[in-house]
């Protein structure tokens, strides 16, 4: 490689490190509340989350049924997963297990071909949302919204 060569590929690692600490830098600043977890199931909102309290919202879809909010108090929920038909935990629960803790949402639990789901690390993010395509599953979470515009079903003591 010549010198050239070298300079212009490290500009290019040094923009795309600053622009990455820039976006993260506006995405904590931009904070405007609260964090809360919104849960896709085929591209449906079926469940939002308020991350910080544990209250949450259950959408009317045709997916409602599935979703088991019987243990939110303890900060698992259970969605429906298209892959996941095994029983979550010992509860005999199918679906995709979901934890909240610390302000954090991760997957606690799901089955697809390499368990890719369960990898993910726990997000409050807008940036780095939880995707597990094989249960056609998606939870972003948003922190630009008012926590008065949040009407949760449950509020947990």
């Amino acid at each position: 490689m010549k010198r050239n060569d070298l300079i212009f590929i490290g500009a290019t690692l040094l923009l795309g490190l600053l622009s990455l600490l820039g976006f993260t830098l506006y995405d904590r600043l931009s904070v405007a509340g609260g964090a809360f977890a919104q849960v896709y199931y085929r591209d449906e909102l079926i469940l939002m989350i308020d991350l910080d309290t544990g209250s949450y919202t259950v959408f009317p879809t045709e997916y409602e049924d599935f979703v088991n909010v019987d243990y939110a108090d303890e900060g698992t929920f259970y969605v429906p997963g298209t892959t996941t038909e095994a029983f979550a935990d010992d509860r005999m629960i199918p679906g995709v297990k979901l934890r909240v803790a610390d302000g954090k949402i991760s997957v606690a639990f799901q089955e697809s071909p390499k368990d890719i789901c369960e990898y993910q690390p726990p997000t409050d993010s807008a940036l780095s949302p939880l995707v597990c395509l094989p249960n056609e599953l998606v939870v972003t979470v948003r922190t630009d919204m008012d926590p008065d515009a949040f009407v949760p079903d449950v509020v947990m003591e």
